[in-house]
């Protein structure tokens, strides 16, 4: 029986046999071998086991998958091999068969070639191939290649064999080139929202959001009453809301660390405590941390305001410290929760020598996302006095998501660029 031994991560020590058919790997519960690390994507790989043989499919994971140290997409796995999900080890094991050697295979026939020049699909000899199958590396057009959702993420598997696959003309599961500066990429960010079917998603966003705030202003706000129901419908709602926004934000900046050029398509709403209420609190959890010290100076100093006329000078300085920290610290807070979906992305011995591994990027960063918070306040203030309600809270809706958008952008790109920098995972 083929089984993995863990090597490393909370599992050390353990051994789990693998079933005949597909094993998946992740951080969620609903794996068949779930690896509870936050560098452990939620649904980060699967084994297939068929015909004595394996081979092991990354899923769209955030930090790969790899086997004997090199990164892979779709491989064959044989004993003795060495499987790694972020920074958890695995050895893989299995009883080894022995093979007859067979007939010599007849020499191999050329590949057909239509007049286009273009390589022939398998299914559609008339048709131009577009995919090739990590797996079986059978040659597909358009017709035959399916696409699923794997983490939230539309990915292509072939028809014959389930494989993944890729485009014809990028080199197998070749990786990504390596990433121009931050500094050259950082403007790509504002037009990065206008890409493919950016519009869209923004516009579609806007209005779930509008209709959300809708039902917390109107039904199961103030006009519906002051009652415990309606109280509790307007928590849920606010959960719903800012739980899903944050979680499409953390998979812009997922995205954008692995070097994509689309923005993501809006999460799936399958479980709705992973994929709106733990956001919510790790949302939540972001605020209180990073402008909670900010909200407290400032409302004590409104106080003694009040009551003296003047201000503490300590007070003061204070409230000027606990601002120069919330701007310092949320973005760098804000990019390691989001890439290790964990709250222990806060953790200030973590977070501070990661500012200090690029500070200079990393200032920039910061004075480009308080340019584009100021330049957020003043587009609010102006819309503040057109007099069409309607009109003025979606327009307003769509320019909130545009610019959270690019900064989410601007944090994703950071870690693309200097990933080996930071060297978290």
């Amino acid at each position: 029986m083929a089984k993995l031994m863990i090597q490393s991560g909370p599992r050390q020590g353990a051994q789990v046999e693998l079933k005949p058919g597909l094993n998946r790997l992740g951080r969620h519960s609903d794996n068949d071998l779930q690896i509870d690390d936050p560098s452990v994507s939620g649904h980060h790989c699967e084994i297939l086991l068929e015909s004595g043989s394996a081979s092991v499919t990354d899923l769209g994971s955030t930090n790969g998958t790899y086997l004997d140290g090199q990164p892979i997409q779709s491989s064959p796995i044989r004993p003795g091999q060495t499987l790694y999900l972020g920074v958890v080890q695995m050895l893989y094991d299995a009883p080894v068969s022995i093979r007859i050697a067979s007939a010599p295979h007849p020499p191999a026939v050329p590949t057909p070639v239509l007049p286009s020049g273009m390589s022939p699909c398998k299914n559609h000899p008339q048709q131009p191939a577009e995919w090739v199958c990590g797996r079986c590396h059978q040659l597909l057009c358009a017709s035959c290649v399916a696409t699923r959702k794997v983490g939230g993420k539309p990915l292509p598997f072939c028809s014959l064999c389930g494989g993944q696959c890729m485009q014809m003309g990028l080199g197998v599961f070749a990786r990504r080139a390596e990433a121009k500066s931050f500094f050259a990429q950082f403007p790509e960010a504002f037009v990065y929202p206008f890409k493919g079917s950016g519009i869209a998603l923004l516009i579609g966003g806007t209005l779930f959001f509008a209709f959300l705030d809708f039902l917390k202003r109107g039904p199961l706000g103030p006009r519906g009453g002051l009652s415990i129901f309606f109280m509790i419908g307007s928590l849920f709602i606010t959960a719903i809301s800012g739980g899903y926004l944050f979680s499409y934000l953390q998979k812009i900046v997922q995205s954008s660390a692995q070097g994509e050029e689309s923005m993501p398509s809006w999460p799936e709403f399958s479980d709705f405590w992973a994929d709106i209420l733990q956001p919510f609190l790790h949302a939540l959890a972001i605020a209180v941390f990073c402008f909670g010290p900010l909200s407290g100076f400032a409302i004590w100093s409104g106080i003694e305001f009040a009551l003296n006329q003047s201000v503490n000078p300590g007070l003061l300085l204070g409230t000027l410290l606990a601002a120069g920290w919330a701007i310092l610290y949320f973005p760098m807070a804000m990019l390691a929760v989001a890439m290790a979906d964990s709250l222990t992305g806060l953790n200030p011995l973590f977070v501070i020598p990661s500012i200090c591994k690029v500070p200079l990027e990393y200032l920039v960063a910061c004075c480009v996302l308080l340019v584009i918070y100021a330049v957020k306040l003043a587009v609010g203030f102006v819309l503040a006095f057109l007099s069409i309600p309607l009109v003025t809270a979606l327009l307003s809706g769509f320019l909130s998501l545009y610019f959270l958008t690019v900064e989410m952008r601007l944090l994703g790109t950071l870690y693309y660029t200097r990933k080996d920098r930071l060297n978290w995972f």
